[in-house]
């Protein structure tokens, strides 16, 4: 008889565990998926794979009016987001990060569109930094000067966002000489990204790309029309990005509320054998 008190015990300590275990992971791990549309028309800018990440408060990818990181640099005149990761995961441990990419090649395309889901935790993962290269350019990148939160204090999801990103999201880097010859460093029309000259400058709002009109990017011939964002940041459309909730899988509701029941229906028989 003891025994048999000893399994029912167990067995709702079980049930119990895996309740809970399952309304924690269904309160604070949370798919998001995050789509990037390039909005240029045939004629414009190209941009680099993006880069996101989803931080705490104690990652900071840029400022306004500062000197670029090593990261920074490197994403602003390469494209390259790795070491930027890097700084990343060394504030914060506990992020999380990765690329979006449209296809080969990987940079987004003028109507291009990307997505990618990443697993969350609301508890960790309260904001949400992108940053993507200008094509062509020397330095010119897109991204928030600051992260945008999607989870509150509570860790539960803000809901779904679209950013709009403008020509008032261009931003330069600082880093180096904007230069449109075939010879001056800029990615990817140069024929050495990395011989740009050093500008030793502080970030900005963006500078004029106008030089870049006539050139081909991609196949395209870059036109003045389409790559002025200069004369009018606010109305010149870069890009949307989209963060969303992904659903649950119908299946997995239905999983907690049956361990739920077998829970309550163990509880009702060990009741009726104590009337017995």
């Amino acid at each position: 008889m003891v025994l048999k008190k000893i399994g029912h015990i167990a067995g709702g300590a079980v049930l119990a565990a895996s309740v809970l275990a399952f309304t924690a992971t269904a309160s604070y791990a949370t798919s998001v998926k995050i789509t990037v549309t390039n909005l240029a028309q045939t004629g414009g800018f190209a941009i680099t794979p993006l880069y996101t990440a989803f931080h705490n408060d104690s990652f900071d990818a840029f400022d306004v009016g500062s000197t670029a990181s090593a990261g920074l640099e490197r994403l602003a005149e390469l494209g390259d987001p790795s070491v930027i990761a890097g700084i990343r995961t060394a504030t914060d441990p506990n992020s999380v990060g990765g690329v979006l990419t449209a296809g080969t090649p990987p940079p987004i395309q003028a109507g291009e569109t990307a997505s990618r889901v990443f697993t969350l935790d609301g508890n960790d993962h309260t904001f949400f930094t992108f940053l993507s290269m200008i094509l062509p350019s020397n330095d010119s990148f897109i991204g928030s000067d600051d992260a945008i939160r999607i989870f509150d204090d509570f860790g539960n999801f803000l809901g779904d966002q679209t950013i709009d990103v403008t020509g008032a999201d261009i931003f330069d880097a600082g880093t180096e000489v904007n230069n449109a010859a075939a010879d001056g460093g800029a990615a990817p029309t140069s024929n050495d990204p990395t011989a740009g000259v050093a500008e030793n400058g502080f970030i900005t709002a963006g500078q004029s790309l106008n030089a870049f009109a006539g050139q081909i990017l991609f196949g395209q011939e870059l036109t003045l029309e389409q790559i002025d964002f200069f004369a009018d940041p606010d109305n010149f459309q870069v890009a949307r990005i989209e963060v969303s909730a992904v659903p649950l899988p119908a299946a997995l509701p239905l999983f907690g509320a049956a361990l739920l029941g077998l829970g309550i229906l163990g509880r009702r028989r060990k009741n009726q054998t104590k009337a017995a």
